[in-house]
């Protein structure tokens, strides 16, 4: 049959395509190509159902609802497999950030502890007296 060596094709494409990085430009632009041509197809199928019927006819399934179950399956599956993908980057990004944050309040932690014990040290060097100045006991 026809449809078996589409979908074979498109299955293995759809599960490759969807595991891949999500951080370029290609891949976004993939992401919104397939949602548009999902949404014609959608507004196709209900507009016109006699020619999914005779597709799915040509490709050798015998009901055109068929057909648009196995299209919807392989988008479902695609969708899967980048959300999982977008899920474990964001996860990245998140321990990445955590990680940052944490050094940071480290970092100034310690340097609020060098402030504080510079002025500890500063605080109990001995005063000196100044020699102008004389402690004199009150006139009666």
């Amino acid at each position: 049959m026809i449809i078996q060596l589409l979908l074979v094709p498109a299955l293995v494409l759809a599960v490759v395509l969807s595991l891949r990085s999500r951080s370029s430009l290609r891949g976004q632009a993939r992401r919104k190509i397939l949602a548009v041509l999902t949404m014609v197809a959608g507004v196709l199928a209900v507009l016109f159902p006699d020619a999914l019927q005779a597709l799915a006819e040509a490709v050798g399934v015998t009901r055109g609802t068929d057909l648009l179950v196995y299209v919807l399956a392989l988008v479902i599956i695609y969708l899967v497999g980048s959300t999982s993908v977008r899920f474990r980057e964001q996860e990245a990004r998140l321990v990445q950030l955590a990680r940052q944050v944490a050094l940071s309040d480290a970092a100034l932690r310690h340097v609020e502890a060098m402030a504080a014990r510079s002025q500890e040290t500063a605080d109990q060097a001995p005063v000196r007296g100044h020699g102008a100045v004389e402690e004199r006991a009150p006139a009666r």
